[in-house]
């Protein structure tokens, strides 16, 4: 029987640039909840067993009664300018389906073109579509009436906006800005108000601030399922405009209060998107899977395990319903994602970003990065089997698109993919909030199972020890001294937790503190010796310290986390080569710009000298600062 297509086109006119009319337009997994879609479940497969060639993404979902079955190919896009997808059926009453839309700049306004379209062979999936037709005209208005009213309530934002950020991630944030729309934003669970009251309660009772105690719990009252089901401290704070670790801090809280619960998502290198969630650090392993790419990438927990919060359970069951798994909404950088059938020779118009670009395929060995200063007229690629060539010539006039040109000498259809290479998420890495006090102290037992080792691919590491304890103890005797020694680790942990750092563990008279960058963890130590000559220098105690900056593992120690590596056994070393009141450093991280700004600055002379460091092969160049200020 024929193949018979039917569909729905709406035109509107948004007053707003193209960009950011396509964010929320793009938004397909919105788009298909809006016109009456049913939620799939989504895994992939071989479509032909054995070869992995055919791998699909495929989806499952009950419409009218009925079971569908569907491949749903990678969705192509322009930032600014398309979105295209369609599904093809493997099981129901139709044969293929689909959502397009384009998009034409009109000074500051942007005309809105949508279509939704279906086809079938058989009368049963023919009638479906007619008698959805209604409801998915009236939902698609809906939808597109709905943007223009959240494009209005933003447009104080929209002209601060920094034109670097992708569209998509400065709409998402925004929109915990402005008013909750259900059909923009989607449904609202219910909170249960006794449990939501109970936790809220222990949370006041945190020392954080009521504002941010009241915006976290309005955010899990009120805010749509999409906005709370993977929170971000970060980006809430850039919408509240509030201090980034004052947020993290406050959902620290709010998690050991009951509202929330933290999670640990792992981001894959490749795709840039969650791969997997696990609800305990030790569940995370050293190895993880991206089914997206269908690769498995090792684990580094400073640059792909990030921290995210969910809504407790007992307080708001959310509603994870996924209607479209290959939205763009979900890969914010990716800026364009164009398919190319086997042979062809394409042209696409794109508005080209002036920016650090990486052009790639979704066969991840062709990898080419590009820097955009002026943007070209032209941009020739050519995919072959192995590479990658691409070459840009000319300079687009004002106004005008960047055409590409994108010949295929492969067998098979390939997929173009360009992204924002030098921007990333507003996200809160391992590192980050490992280097968080609160986290070490309200989380003491989250840390790797036994065994297992997350490699951290930059991590400071702090190492400081009290001198002239000993002569102190005999002469002051142990209450007195004992009192002394617990008022300096005050003074430590208070220093380390005010300069973004964490203490890892004590040791005797010493501290091992983390810290996420090495510029923190150098202000820490000077702050460290003139406090501590402050405080105790009439009764002859100072201290000495060292921290180097490297990749290390984070393990299970004493059931807690803790470090070790090379990078650790160095930071310890050069305390021990540290003078009293005085850090050293290496030769090489006096040199970071940001060590040198705050260590460079100090006087005497710095004291330059060589050494062997235990384990560690070569002489190494040190340098130490005295950082004791008195006369």
């Amino acid at each position: 029987m024929a193949e018979s297509e039917f569909d729905v086109s709406t035109t509107r006119v948004i007053d707003a640039p193209s960009d950011v009319v396509w964010a929320l337009v793009s938004d397909t997994n919105r788009v298909d909840r809006a016109i009456g879609l049913t939620a799939g479940t989504y895994s992939f497969e071989e479509i032909v067993p054995g070869d992995p060639t055919s791998r699909e993404r495929v989806a499952q979902a009950k419409e009218l009664g009925l079971t569908l079955r569907w491949i749903e190919p990678p969705y192509e896009w322009v930032e600014g300018r398309s979105v295209r997808g369609e599904r093809r059926f493997i099981a129901g009453p139709v044969t293929r389906g689909g959502f397009e839309v384009t998009l034409e700049p009109q000074g500051e306004k942007t005309l809105v073109k949508a279509r939704i379209f279906s086809a079938a062979t058989n009368p049963v999936g023919k009638l479906g579509f007619i008698a959805k037709r209604p409801g998915m005209r009236r939902g698609c208005h809906r939808y597109l009436e709905s943007i223009a009213k959240a494009l209005s309530d933003m447009r104080a934002q929209l002209a601060a906006r920094d034109s670097a950020e992708p569209a998509s991630a400065f709409v998402r944030r925004t929109l915990l800005d402005v008013g909750v729309d259900t059909v923009s934003a989607g449904p609202v669970s219910s909170v249960d108000e006794h449990n939501l009251g109970y936790a809220a309660k222990k949370l006041f009772e945190s020392p954080v601030p009521k504002e941010l105690r009241d915006k976290i719990v309005n955010l899990l009252k009120e805010r749509a399922d999409d906005e709370v089901q993977a929170i971000r401290p970060f980006e809430l704070a850039h919408a509240w405009h509030v201090d980034r670790r004052d947020a993290l801090r406050a959902f620290l809280y709010a998690a050991r209060a009951g509202l929330v619960d933290l999670r640990w998502q792992l981001n894959c290198p490749t795709c840039r998107v969650g791969a997997q969630n696990e609800s305990t650090l030790s569940s995370v392993r050293r190895t993880a899977h991206c089914d997206s790419c269908n690769i498995d990438f090792d684990v580094d927990f400073a640059k792909y395990v990030e921290a995210v919060f969910t809504p407790n359970p007992a307080v708001r069951k959310v509603d994870t319903a996924v209607y479209c798994a290959s939205s763009p909404w979900f890969r914010p950088h990716i800026f364009a994602q164009v398919r190319v059938a086997k042979g062809e020779r394409r042209k696409v118009s794109v508005p080209l970003p002036t920016a650090e670009l990486l052009f790639r395929t979704l066969e991840a060995k062709r990898r080419v990065e590009l820097e955009i200063a002026a943007r070209p007229a032209t941009v020739s690629i050519t995919i072959t089997s192995e590479s990658m060539d691409i070459s840009a010539s000319g300079e687009a006039a004002p106004g005008v698109d960047t055409e590409l040109e994108v010949a295929n000498d492969t067998d098979r259809a390939q997929y173009l993919l360009i992204e924002r290479a030098g921007w990333s998420a507003e996200i809160v890495l391992g590192s980050t909030i490992a280097s968080m006090p609160e986290f070490v102290d309200l989380f003491s037992t989250e840390a790797p199972a036994s065994g297992v080792e997350l490699t951290v691919s930059s991590l400071t590491i702090l190492f400081s020890d009290l001198t002239g304890s000993t002569a102190m103890y005999e002469r002051l005797g142990d209450a007195r001294a004992f009192a002394l020694v617990q008022e300096h680790f005050d003074i430590m942990l208070g220093l380390v937790s005010a300069h973004n750092g964490a203490v890892i563990k004590t040791m005797g008279d010493a501290v091992m503190a983390s810290f996420a960058s090495p510029s923190d963890a150098a202000r820490c130590s000077v702050e460290m010796v003139r406090r501590c000559h402050e405080a105790h220098a009439k009764e002859g105690l100072t201290v000495k310290l060292g921290f180097h900056e490297g990749p290390c593992l984070a393990v299970r120690a004493n059931d807690k986390l803790d470090y070790f590596g090379t990078t650790v056994n160095v930071a310890a070393r050069l305390q021990a080569q540290a003078h009293a009141g005085e850090v050293v450093v290496t030769k090489a991280l006096s040199l970071h710009p940001a060590v040198s700004s705050v260590l460079g600055a100090l006087e005497p002379e710095p004291r330059r000298f060589e050494a062997h460091l235990k384990g560690i092969k070569e002489v190494q160049e040190l340098i130490g600062f005295d950082c004791d200020t008195h006369d």
